[in-house]
């Protein structure tokens, strides 16, 4: 199993910076081809007596908007151009997040970022909400990460939908990993055989575990796991992304906000 198609998110009011760099070292490595994705939605504000006269905004303002995503297309293509033709660029005039969930039937694998670069949902892409939308692996990149190298891979396992989707999702990282190790966050003294399980299923695509329980304590499920990450030198978590829409609004679980929000490494989560 690899990655044949990567796809990865280019935010409007920023530079292109690591996260291009990154999808292009990846797909470098699994010989795939890469989509570079930017969206803006036209904002348009009347006046109520001007409202049933002017219905969009004016087209100069298309145009400056057009003109705009064309530039990032030619900056992306200039940062990519050692995958010599396979990598292509995409855009549109609609929100970033709808606009990237819709793509990504495109992609395998779908990178972004872990914060937008401000709260304006018609120019910045909600993580969050993508990770739930896009129905693909998502691959995120915490600002400030400059460089991908996943040796040592941790798997967060709950024996849920969304962990057994992420471990498939996840296996093209896993066979070329150094070492994997499953981790069982566990909330009382009593022990599961799911994780016995997944060591198995992972044995058998040729893929070596190591098994870990962690019980909180002192400290939350989350804080185990970023513990972790430092003290076993981990480069990549994957994890299932558990959440559901409250209100329109996408609301998540500890772990998976708390690991969006605050992993110092890149994490893959499925949903």
């Amino acid at each position: 199993m690899s990655y044949s198609s990567l796809m990865v998110h280019v935010d409007v009011d920023a530079e292109l910076g690591c996260r291009v760099g990154i999808a292009a070292g990846l797909a470098e490595r699994f010989h795939a081809h890469l989509i570079g994705v930017a969206g803006w939605a036209p904002m348009s504000v009347f006046l109520a007596e001007d409202a049933r006269n002017d219905r969009a905004p004016p087209d100069f303002h298309f145009h400056d908007m057009e003109t705009l995503l064309d530039r990032k297309g030619e900056q992306f293509k200039t940062a990519v151009r050692a995958l010599n033709g396979q990598a292509e660029w995409r855009s549109g005039l609609d929100f970033p997040t709808d606009l990237l969930a819709r793509e990504a039937r495109a992609a395998d694998l779908v990178i972004i970022g872990n914060a937008p670069e401000n709260q304006d949902p018609f120019r910045a892409l909600d993580p969050g909400s993508f990770i739930l939308k896009a129905g693909r692996p998502v691959l995120v990149v915490p600002n400030g990460v400059a460089s991908f190298s996943p040796k040592h891979v941790a798997i967060a396992w709950k024996d849920a939908r969304e962990a057994r989707r992420a471990v498939l999702d996840a296996l093209p990282f896993l066979q070329q990993a150094e070492t994997v190790m499953i981790v069982e966050i566990l909330d009382s003294e009593l022990t599961s055989h799911a994780i016995r399980d997944v060591s198995n299923y992972l044995t058998r695509h040729g893929i070596k575990t190591i098994a870990e329980r962690l019980r909180p304590a002192d400290v939350t499920p989350a804080n185990s796991l970023l513990r972790l990450i430092e003290d076993e030198n981990i480069n990549l978590m994957v994890a299932g992304a558990y959440g559901h829409s409250r209100l329109g609004e996408w609301a998540f679980g500890g772990v998976t906000r708390d690991l969006l929000q605050e992993s110092p490494i890149c994490c893959l989560f499925a949903h």
